[in-house]
């Protein structure tokens, strides 16, 4: 199994622009710089070139800088001892005015102190070291157009020294990157301008890419030199997203109000004032139980509100290992909850997205291979890896939270919206482009319908030009683009339904690549309903469009299977199942609005129990509530009786 990101970059040899990052180092190991500008080459979709030297008016050296797909240049700083400042600034020059972008890495204590001071235009005299501290931080400055969202975030720094540079406060410098130690700040990456060149300088530091980190933003923090300054370099010619996406997504609820702590009409009003969107990831057994003031108010309000599928019964861990619940069962609650879904539009006129959440875990590989078969577009959980596999090695799959590893079907990772410092993870996604996705239960709103509102408000203080939108709509712009050398835009999409839109002023060509092992899956290939064109070369399909100015193109993948949903049974037949659905509504709806509801919901979750034990858990619940009404209604009859008594005597 391979990470998306490094199939990627299988991709280039189809198209005639192919981007490179030239990296310029001498000879002996291989610098931890160049595993670092490896990961960020391979994330931005370039190839990277290194250049081994001792002498930069080589001349392979200068035809690598000089090249029209070179976007940006490093090298190390002990080759600069035989560098010609003018020659390599020369090389670097584009008669458009574009120049190339050069950063020296390596720098340190021992680097010469005038070669520092000539290649930072004397904003830096001197490198001295911060060692022995094991609670070093990154700080991000506010370098426009280089830091982006990342400004004035803080993130663990991945190591325990870094060499720093000395200011001198006479020439313009850009703080991009400084490590803090207690009250003190750093710089370790700068930026400037040298005769109307580009610079930047990093210390050196033992971070290495060729780890696996413990979350997103550990990841990016042990490359965030090499991917700030390959961003910078590479802008639209380097993979993106096409914008910046989010989405909030409240699991179980069935559309009642108010559904335990959480109140629609109320959640609305939030939505308007700080600007998000809200998907229920609705529970198919639940097709035929709305109340008609939601519906509309949902129907009413589609750029606020939308229903993605969240299992089919959820009858606990529902799709689970074929062990406990053979393939053939799992593949029909698939067909059963489609056919719910359809259902309940025709009842409701609610449109909903073939998106699928699994209930409680992710199920194992082949499911994820039958949701792609059954035309769902994506599948969106708390983990993107299946019961049974294991997660792709390395920082390129870190820092993607979308994912085709497993049976070429887009499994993306969604983030709690209770997580204490939300600011540094968000920052750390909207600078790498990443669709932000959270999720929690009605249960959140315990605090108030404004629950999610600081989650909200961050993301569009961080990025303002996020887009709210529905988990169907994300979907269908889940694709890296990046500009071509005929002026065109090559594309790379994870899900078979692709929304393009050309918002230039002319006519632009989109070529399209979608990964496709297996070409008899494919039924049709569909633009705006019309067949087109494609072909499939070593596993990967091409299509090609040409799309107007100001237009909006849909290309629909559609895959063969033999669904009848209409002749698919609906009815709720198990009595297991609907005694647990009928637990789980008493839990959210009535139990949780209570402070001891609440804490006997605590327990239950921190104990993580079976089916059976929820069944045994609720029915002595409704026993005590069943003697307890008992007791008030014999203690009133009894007091009635005595009354009667009384007032014979």
């Amino acid at each position: 199994m391979i990470c998306i990101v490094l199939l990627i970059t299988t991709i280039s040899a189809p198209y005639c622009y192919s981007s490179n990052l030239v990296f310029i180092r001498s000879a002996g190991d291989s610098p931890a710089d160049e595993s670092q500008f490896g990961v960020a080459a391979r994330f931005y979709g370039l190839d990277l070139t290194v250049v081994t030297i001792n002498a930069v008016d080589d001349a392979h050296t200068l035809e690598a800088i000089r090249a029209k797909s070179t976007l940006g240049v490093a090298i190390e700083a002990d080759v600069l001892s035989f560098v010609n400042q003018q020659t390599l600034l020369q090389a670097l020059h584009r008669a458009s005015g574009n120049n190339v972008p050069l950063l020296i890495v390596g720098v340190t204590p021992k680097t010469n102190v005038e070669v520092i001071r000539g290649w930072s235009g004397d904003a830096a005299t001197g490198v001295s070291s911060l060692a022995g501290n094991a609670h070093l931080n990154y700080v991000v400055g506010q370098a426009p157009g280089v830091t982006h969202a990342l400004s004035g975030i803080e993130m663990p720094f991945p190591s325990d020294m870094a060499d720093y540079f000395t200011l001198s406060g006479k020439s313009q410098v850009q703080d991009v990157l400084s490590v803090r130690s207690g009250s003190a700040v750093a710089p370790i990456l700068i930026g400037t301008t040298l005769k109307d060149q580009h610079v930047f300088l990093l210390g050196s530091s033992v971070a290495s890419g060729n780890v696996d980190a413990e979350d997103m933003v550990h990841a990016f923090a042990a490359v965030a030199p090499a991917m700030i300054f390959v961003r910078y370099s590479a802008g639209s010619h380097g993979w993106h997203f096409p914008s910046h996406y989010a989405n909030f997504t409240i699991d179980d609820p069935w559309l009642r109000e108010p559904y335990g702590n959480l109140n629609y009409e109320n959640l609305l009003a939030e939505m308007g004032k700080h600007n998000f969107h809200t998907t229920i990831a609705f529970i198919p057994w639940n097709y035929d139980r709305s109340e008609a003031s939601v519906v509309s108010l949902f129907r009413a309000h589609p750029d606020r509100f939308s229903i993605c599928v969240h299992g089919d019964n959820h009858d606990h861990k529902e799709f689970t290992d074929f062990r406990a619940k053979p393939f053939n069962v799992q593949v029909a609650d698939l067909a059963q909850a489609l056919a719910r879904m359809n259902e309940f539009h025709r009842l409701t006129g609610i449109p909903y997205d073939r998106v699928f959440v699994f209930p409680h875990s992710i199920g194992e590989k082949a499911i994820l291979g039958q949701l792609k078969v059954d035309n769902f577009l994506a599948t969106v959980n708390a983990g993107s890896v299946p019961i049974g596999a294991a997660a792709p090695k390395g920082l390129l799959y870190d820092l993607r939270p979308a994912s085709i590893s497993f049976e070429n079907f887009p499994s993306l990772m969604r983030y709690s919206a209770e997580m204490a410092e939300p600011r540094t993870f968000i920052a750390v996604n909207d600078f790498l482009g990443n669709p932000l996705l959270f999720y929690d239960h009605q249960s959140l709103f315990v605090k108030g319908i404004g629950a999610f509102d600081r989650v909200a408000d961050t993301v569009n203080a961080l990025e303002p030009t996020t887009q709210w939108r529905s988990l169907g709509d994300i979907a269908a712009h889940l694709y890296l683009l990046r500009s071509s050398d005929d002026g065109g835009y090559d594309v790379f999409t994870f899900s078979s339904s692709v929304r393009l839109k050309n918002t230039s002023t002319t006519a632009e060509v989109y070529h399209i690549v979608k990964r496709e092992p297996d070409a008899s899956m494919i039924q049709s290939v569909t633009v705006d309903g019309v067949p087109v064109r494609f072909t499939i070369e070593k596993g990967l399909l091409h299509c090609r469009m040409t799309i107007r100015a100001g237009q909006a193109r849909k290309l629909l993948i559609t895959y063969k299977n033999d669904l009848d949903l209409a002749s698919i049974d609906i009815r709720r037949k198990s009595l297991r199942v609907y005694l647990l659905r009928e637990a789980s509504d008493f839990r959210d709806i009535w139990l949780s609005r209570s402070s001891l509801g609440q804490a006997a919901i605590a327990y239950y979750y921190g104990r993580n129990e079976s089916p059976t034990w929820v069944l045994a858990f609720f029915g002595l619940i409704f026993l005590f509530a069943a003697v307890a009404a008992w007791a008030v209604f014999a203690s009133f009859k009894r007091r009635r009786l005595a009354s009667t008594v009384k007032k014979t005597l």
